[in-house]
C-alpha cells in the first residue's frame, strides 16, 4: 500500500473511535441529569415564631386644650369705678378684690332703712298692743306686719347694694381681660374683664360614632401637645348625645395644671384607650398586599406550605406594628416570603437552627 491509502485508513479509525467515545459520554451522563432533575431542593425562607398578646386599642382624635372654666365678670349694679386693685394677667385667688364702685347716695340710703325699718316695728308693737286691749283692728295689724316686712326687705336691698360696690373674684384664676378703667361709669349688667381658670385644663375632641362605644370615663388618657409636650390626663366626660351635624361625640379631658403653663388654645392629639385585643408584634418587614389591595403576611403551616393571611394595624409600636387576625401561635416569614407562592412547600429554618448549624460547624472544625 502507499502511503495516501495508509493515511485514509487511520483517519477513518481515529473517527471511529472518537464517534464511540462521544456516545458512551452521552449514555453516562442522561441518567445523572434525570436524577438531579428528580431531586431539587426546597425553597428556603426564614421563620420566626410569636405568640400573641393582649395589646391597648387606642382611639386617636385631634382636639385642643381649653381652660376648666373661663367667666366674664359683669357687676350687679350702677355706679363710677372708684378704685382698681387688679391688672391683666394678675393671678387672684377667690374673694380678692378686682375693682371698687363709689357707694355714693348709697351709704344714706342704708341710714334711711335701718331707721324706717325701726319705726314699722314699733308701729307693729303698738298695734298689737292695742288689739290685746280690744283698741285695733286685725287689719291694721296685718297692714303694720306688712310695713315691717318692706322696710326690711328694702334695707336688705340697700345692703346687698353696698356689697355689690366691691367686685371680687369668684374662685381662683388669672384676669385675663380688663375693660374698664378708673373713673368708668357702669351700669348693671357690664362687663368688667374675664377670669380664666387655668390650675386645671381640658381638652376637647370629638370621638367617631363606631369608636365611642369602647371608651369609658375615668381612664388614663396620653395626650400629645402641638409644641411637642406630652401630657396625662383623665376621660372625665363623654357626651350623651352626637353632634347633629358631624355625628361624632365630644370628649373632655382634664389635665391637673399647678404650674399654670401657657398651653390653653393649643392644639393636642388625645389616645383613648379602648379596650384590649390580642395581637402580635411584628415588624413592617413582613407586611404586604394581595390583590384586592389588603394588607397581609405570609406564614408557614404545619405542613411547611406558605399560607397567606389577611391582617389589621390594631397600633404602631417602635419596634413594629402589632397585627390582628392571626392565631395565637404563628411561623411568620420574615425573609423570602416574596419568593414563594400560597400553598408552596418550603424549607423554614429559624434563628434556633441557624444557632445549631453553627455550633455543629465548630464542633466538626475543632474535631
Amino acid at each position: 500500500m502507499n502511503k495516501s491509502v495508509l493515511m485514509a485508513v487511520a483517519i477513518v479509525i481515529v473517527m471511529a473511535v472518537w464517534m464511540a467515545s462521544g456516545m458512551r459520554g452521552e449514555t453516562t451522563h442522561a441518567p445523572v441529569e434525570e436524577a438531579s432533575s428528580e431531586d431539587q431542593s426546597l425553597m428556603k425562607v426564614k421563620v420566626k415564631n410569636s405568640s400573641a398578646n393582649k395589646v391597648q386599642q387606642f382611639v386617636r382624635v385631634q382636639g385642643h386644650v381649653e381652660a376648666k372654666r373661663t367667666i366674664e365678670i359683669k357687676v350687679e349694679i350702677d355706679g363710677r369705678v372708684a378704685a382698681l386693685t387688679a391688672n391683666e394677667g394678675q393671678r387672684l385667688q377667690a374673694g380678692d378684690k378686682l375693682l371698687q364702685i363709689s357707694p355714693d347716695y348709697r351709704s344714706a340710703q342704708l341710714a334711711e332703712a335701718r331707721a324706717l325699718l325701726k319705726q314699722r316695728k314699733s308701729d307693729l308693737a303698738a298695734s298689737l298692743k292695742l288689739k290685746k286691749r280690744g283698741l285695733q283692728s286685725e287689719s291694721r295689724v296685718f297692714a303694720d306686719q306688712a310695713a315691717v316686712q318692706a322696710a326690711g326687705a328694702q334695707l336688705a336691698r340697700v345692703q346687698h347694694e353696698l356689697r355689690e360696690t366691691r367686685v371680687t373674684a369668684p374662685f381662683d384664676g388669672v384676669l385675663n381681660k380688663r375693660m374698664v378703667e378708673l373713673g368708668d361709669y357702669m351700669q348693671a349688667g357690664d362687663v368688667l374683664g374675664e377670669l380664666v381658670d387655668d390650675g386645671t385644663v381640658k381638652v376637647t375632641g370629638q370621638v367617631p360614632q363606631h369608636s365611642v362605644g369602647r371608651l369609658e370615663e375615668n381612664q388614663p388618657v396620653d395626650v400629645v401637645l402641638s409644641n411637642g409636650q406630652e401630657m396625662t390626663g383623665e376621660l372625665s366626660f363623654i357626651s350623651p348625645v352626637a353632634d347633629s351635624v358631624t355625628r361624632s361625640y365630644r370628649v373632655e379631658v382634664q389635665i391637673p395644671n399647678p404650674q399654670h403653663l401657657r398651653i390653653i388654645g393649643l392644639s393636642a392629639t388625645l389616645l383613648l384607650p379602648a379596650g384590649e385585643e390580642l395581637g402580635h408584634l411584628l415588624p413592617g418587614s413582613v407586611l404586604g398586599l394581595n390583590e384586592a389591595g389588603n394588607l397581609q403576611v405570609k406564614l408557614v403551616n404545619d405542613k411547611n406550605r406558605v399560607v397567606d393571611v389577611v391582617v389589621e394595624i390594631i397600633r404602631t409600636d417602635t419596634t413594629g406594628f402589632w397585627l390582628t387576625g392571626l392565631d395565637k401561635e404563628i411561623r411568620i416569614i420574615t425573609i423570602g416570603q416574596d419568593f414563594v407562592a400560597t400553598g408552596e412547600e418550603v424549607e423554614p429554618i429559624s434563628d434556633i437552627d441557624l444557632t445549631i448549624k453553627h455550633v455543629s460547624n465548630v464542633s466538626v472544625q475543632e474535631d
